[in-house]
């Protein structure tokens, strides 16, 4: 069906239901960017493909909210579909909820599928609505009855994240849950997101394409810990859990066992739990407030994770280099080449390496002006790659011993001196965040404009976050902690992983965007903290302006790639080894 076909199909059914509008969110009932088919719902619907956005749908009127990676992208999927695109964040733009408040008459009903609307989001919905008297109906899922041949939900079954990746017993993580429980007076905890139940029971799965887990909930108490799973998910690895302290339980039975819970002091956090399971809590029980408990844990990787992700991200850095070597020689050849080949190339080196599970997100192979969409997906075939301008790569691998993720820009031909200025302010504001040293206790908020100044001085920015959190053989975006310009009061602290990704997008010519990713250390020689590259890839210094750049940037880079070369190079055949050897030549 189309999306026009969509649109009156849903408009019927909200006759039927006497409902004023429907909102339809991304996401699934975890409130994952990354999801199942099944889930699917607002891109079956508007046939905009973006990981992030809203549809909100009234009798006139159709609108998808998005944010500033899709603009380009969304205006082109959206075209011919009735519904309107609205860039969330830009001046005079207002938000869905404003729009409902403006477009819904006193005492409407507003209808959502309250699986994927979470707990948060409806209180933002409420708050904006609340002079309307709206009635709110959260039980019927309208794109379920549309989409006639909507995906089955996945069913693999999970397995185990082994003793050597894991790095401590799931019943030790547990003890550490139930520490941080006491410590903040919670006597039960919900947990919804599926890479902290992956992690907590060393579990890995396929449920979802690019994020190893597998769908579950968990409860934990201070004497139990029951997990809500598909038996037939779990039933190799159910006894050697259960000796450790959890009990399964079939996984859409959470709902009724929250309905009959005795305890005390209940936390859940409300940006991770659907509004369905918010609302099966019963009323007497005390909701807790705060930081939520396991991505805080888990956010600060071990001494045994830490040596795993390093040897995964010489792993990568071997791909990389061979897949930018075949590249160099395609284009060298005047060898015909798609998008799509590059996608490609990257998957053939990265089975070569050990312990391989998939890519950790839809590989970017973005040329030319495609690279200004900030997420653009390229599909099998995507555009011609000419012997010309910039290839935007940016791209990660899932690992048992840990999540990657890297971008590159590359010179296909010499660039003009705008690019080369382009490329090269991006790269400074990269070296800048590698280098800076801040003491202890600084939100990554604080740091994010390091990476735009050389940019705000010519009077350009990028209209994304700087860094985010990484994974362990989990999600390639795990918070809590960041680098961006919105207000986060997670402090930055050893162990923790973050990107580092400034960029420059000019419509219609060409994108830009240098990425490593950041390990939080003790600074050796004050008493604050600093940044350990932990990416191992040459930064293409055919696009650098040399004049452009301090005596210290230049000493940066050099030792970069000495470095780079002294650790990719046991790994490499004598072609690969001298190809490297000529990307990382000192500037």
């Amino acid at each position: 069906m189309h999306s026009l076909g969509n649109l009156a199909g849903l408009r019927e059914l909200m006759r039927e239901k006497n409902l004023d509008a429907y909102v339809i969110p991304s996401g699934d009932a975890h409130a994952n960017g990354y999801v199942a088919d099944y889930w699917r719902g607002r891109e079956w619907f508007s046939g905009f493909t973006g990981s992030a956005g809203t549809v909100v749908v009234t009798a006139e009127k159709a609108g998808l909210w998005t944010d500033g990676r899709y603009f380009i992208q969304a205006a082109k999927q959206l075209t011919g579909t009735g519904i309107d695109l609205y860039k969330s964040g830009q001046p005079n733009v207002q938000e869905y909820t404003k729009f409902l408040a403006d477009n819904l008459p006193q005492n409407a009903n507003l209808g959502f599928d309250g699986r994927v609307v979470t707990a948060g989001e409806f209180s933002k919905i409420k708050d904006a609505l609340n002079e309307k008297s709206v009635v709110y109906s959260y039980q019927d899922d309208l794109i379920g009855q549309l989409w006639k041949n909507r995906p089955s939900f996945p069913v693999e079954p999970a397995f185990e994240h082994a003793p050597e990746f894991a790095g401590a017993l799931a019943s030790e993580k547990l003890k550490s849950v139930r520490a941080k429980m006491k410590e903040k007076n919670i006597t039960a905890y919900l947990v919804p997101s599926l890479d902290d139940i992956a992690w907590l029971l060393n579990i890995r799965g396929r449920d979802i394409p690019n994020l190893p887990v597998v769908y579950a909930y968990a409860l934990i108490t201070d004497a139990e810990a029951h997990i809500f799973i598909d038996p037939a998910k779990i039933s190799g690895l159910s006894a050697k859990l259960a000796a450790q302290g959890f009990s399964f339980h079939a996984y859409d039975a959470l709902p009724k066992f929250l309905i009959t819970l005795s305890t005390l002091n209940l936390y859940y956090n409300p940006a991770k739990t659907n509004t369905l399971l918010a609302k099966a809590i019963p009323k007497n029980i005390k909701i807790a407030k705060g930081d939520d408990i396991l991505p805080a844990i888990k956010s600060v990787k071990s001494e045994a994770e830490l040596a795993n992700i390093k040897n995964a991200f010489v792993k990568e850095g071997v791909a990389l280099v061979k897949t930018l070597k075949w590249l160099d020689e395609c284009v060298a050849d005047s060898r015909p080449l798609v998008e799509g080949d590059v996608v490609r190339a990257l998957q053939k080196f990265r089975r070569e390496q050990a312990h391989y599970l998939c890519d950790a997100f839809p590989t970017i192979s973005a040329y030319g002006e495609n690279a200004a969409q900030a997420h653009y997906n390229s599909g099998e075939t995507g555009a011609a790659i000419k012997p010309e301008g910039f290839l935007l790569i940016d791209t990660g691998g899932q690992y048992l011993d840990g999540t990657t993720d890297t971008t590159r820009t590359i010179a296909l031909s010499e660039p003009t001196d705008e690019m080369k200025r382009d490329y090269t302010l991006v790269l400074k504001g990269h070296i800048a965040l590698s280098r800076v040293i801040f003491p202890t206790g600084t939100l990554g908020s604080a740091l994010d404009a390091i990476a735009r100044v050389p940019l705000w001085e010519i009077g350009q920015n990028y209209n994304h976050g700087t860094g985010h959190g990484l994974g362990y053989c989990l999600s390639v975006h795990e918070g809590p902690q960041n680098i961006s310009p919105r207000p986060n009061s997670v402090a930055l602290l050893p162990g923790m992983l973050l990107s580092n990704e400034p960029a420059l997008y000019k419509e219609s010519r060409y994108g830009i965007r240098t990425e490593n990713i950041l390990l939080v250390t003790e600074n050796q020689k004050t008493a604050f903290l600093s940044f350990e590259n932990l990416t191992h890839c040459p930064i293409d210094t055919k696009a650098i302006d040399s004049a452009l750049l301090a005596e210290t940037e230049r000493e940066w880079i050099n030792a970069y790639h000495r470095r780079t070369f002294e650790t990719l190079s046991p790994y490499l055949d004598t072609g690969e080894k001298a190809w490297l050897e000529k990307a990382t030549l000192p500037l």
